[in-house]
């Protein structure tokens, strides 16, 4: 027997050598066992949760292998099932899907074998329990950072303006010996703190938040610490807003405003808005950094603003109606610093609306300053878009396709016509377990409760669940249909996008943002005047698999 090991664990905070705990004791079981430890394939996750699977690069790569031929390895081993996946229906579409492919999971500490008939009920069982430790967990942590909140301190994460400091708990003891942390303080930071009074009084005397960000960057004030999602350190006018928005500044904490929510797709968290009934608003004096006078005449004038204006004002790809009609919004890139390019002035009578970069014209730390009218930019590319589009190479190519594809549905006909006794045979096991199941259920009722009995019907209906699925999966391959659906798809794809290009703005943006993953934009000094060269590929057939054939990629 031939075995694989997978290891995780998901915390930081955890001891890194958790991964050797569990390793060895695979190998010791594999060693009771006489069974051989491949060690190419002992892989672990280190510091990933088992909420989901999206981020767990071992394990993901371990699916991968299983379902090689020949298969590298028959079995693989794991220390406990909450090392597997802390989600039920994870844990059992792993372990079905590698038991599809021969190979199948020990749970060493549990003595769960996937390939036993009681499996699922057990691995079902234990993932339940699982699933259950991380709910209890944040039901904890949720009720330990409200208790924070009540006591004025800081339930998380940092704030401009203020250091977090640690209060120690001598009566115990944290890791490498340290004093255990039971909390975290405030303490106002003065020399960050003048910047944010500083700055609720440039905007009540009348700086817009373009130009606030612009003078900081300008005299080199240091900025908050970007997030993720952007590499560059700098003001910008949303950190502005979100400042003077932030209730802290004048001496109340509110909390409990948002809550982060697993995508159940892609495994990453997102923040989703509460009800404001939830928020939980507590006074907090010694935090008070902007007078109260102060901070009630920047929120007059915010008041004033979106009454003029509108409290809507970003754009963004499809955010509002203006931007829709922006075809190549959300795909242009600086070229100097690697941001978005966005409509930064134009809206007026004369209608010159124009792109250009927005960290320098809105913060002030790009040197491009180069702008380019919206209507020039527009017709321009889309003119190199169509005639970079219909070359010789890119119809060739598309014909090409086209053959792969009708020969690989002609393929499938064949296998179909040698799997036909197959699925005599999946019919056949199908009737046999629908008799075999309504016989139980009789005796059964005949009976009453019976252990023994509803364990055989489990695994009867659970077989015949998967016999079912299989049978179904033998669908007939329709050649005329498959023929029309291909040349449709060729006509789609090369022909008719040069007409969406030059149809109504929002459904031409829709292709556009399909077959164009960005535009560089960068500025080039000519004899006569700056332009931009533009930098980038257009991808006719994104959806096709290309099996190895590298298509002509139209590039600018």
């Amino acid at each position: 027997m031939r075995c694989a090991i997978y290891a995780r664990f998901s915390s930081d905070l955890q001891r890194e050598t958790s991964i050797e705990d569990q390793v060895r004791q695979c190998r010791k079981y594999a060693a009771s066992k006489g069974w051989v430890i491949l060690d190419d394939y002992v892989r672990a996750d280190q510091a990933v949760s088992g909420a989901a699977l999206a981020g767990r690069d071992a394990l993901n790569a371990l699916m991968a292998e299983s379902k090689r031929k020949p298969r590298p390895f028959d079995r693989i081993l794991v220390d406990d099932t909450s090392r597997l996946a802390r989600n039920v229906a994870d844990a059992l579409k792993l372990a079905e899907t590698l038991s599809y492919h021969g190979v199948y999971m020990t749970f060493v500490s549990q003595g769960i074998d996937s390939q036993d008939k009681t499996a699922r009920q057990l691995i079902t069982l234990h993932g339940m329990m699982d699933e259950q430790y991380l709910v209890g967990l944040a039901d904890k942590v949720h009720r330990g950072q409200e208790g924070r909140v009540l006591n004025r301190l800081n339930p998380g994460g940092r704030c401009y303006g203020y250091l977090n400091v640690p209060i120690e708990d001598p009566t115990r003891t944290a890791k490498y010996g340290r004093p255990a942390v039971s909390g975290v303080r405030l303490e106002i930071h003065e020399k960050q703190a003048a910047v944010v009074r500083r700055i609720f009084q440039m905007y009540v005397d009348g700086h817009g938040l373009a130009r606030i960000a612009k003078l900081l960057n300008d005299e080199g004030v240091p900025a908050p610490q970007p997030p993720r999602t952007r590499a560059l350190r700098a003001w910008c006018p949303s950190s502005i807003q979100e400042m003077l928005r932030n209730e802290r500044y004048r001496g109340v904490q509110v909390w409990n405003r948002t809550q982060k929510q697993r995508n159940p797709e892609t495994g990453r968290k997102t923040s989703r808005q509460r009800p404001e009934a939830e928020w939980k608003r507590v006074a907090v004096p010694e935090w008070r950094i902007v007078p109260e006078e102060l901070w009630n005449a920047a929120h007059a004038r915010i008041r004033l603003v979106n009454e003029r204006m509108g409290s809507a004002r970003c754009g963004g790809l499809n955010r509002t109606e203006r931007s829709r009609q922006y075809l190549f919004s959300g795909l242009l890139v600086c070229g100097e610093c690697g941001s978005r390019m966005v409509i930064i002035s134009g809206r007026g009578r004369r209608g010159y609306v124009k792109y250009g970069c927005p960290s320098h014209r809105y913060r002030g730390v790009c040197g491009n300053k180069l702008t380019i009218r919206q209507d020039r930019l527009e017709e321009q590319l889309l003119a190199e878009i169509e005639d970079r589009m219909l070359t010789p190479e890119m119809i060739a190519y598309t014909l090409q396709r086209f053959q792969e594809a009708l020969q690989s549905r002609l393929a499938e006909v064949r296998k179909q016509s040698t799997q036909s006794t197959h699925l005599a045979v999946l019919q056949a096991r199908r009737t046999e377990l629908e008799a075999q199941a309504g016989r139980i259920a009789d005796a059964i009722t005949v009976a009453g409760h019976s252990p023994t009995l509803l364990s055989r019907l489990a695994v009867a209906e659970g077989e015949l669940a998967r016999v079912t699925k299989e049978i179904e999966g033998h669908k007939p391959v329709d050649i005329t249909a498959t023929v029309a659906e291909i040349q449709e798809f060729v006509t789609t794809n090369v022909m008719q996008l040069r007409n969406l290009l030059r149809g109504d703005a929002p459904t031409a943006k829709a292709a556009l943002a399909k077959h164009i993953k960005q535009l560089v934009l960068t500025p080039e000094d000519r004899p006569t005047s700056p332009v931009f060269k533009v930098s980038g590929g257009i991808d006719v057939m994104p959806e096709v698999a290309r099996d190895g054939i590298e298509p002509p990629t139209p590039a600018f």
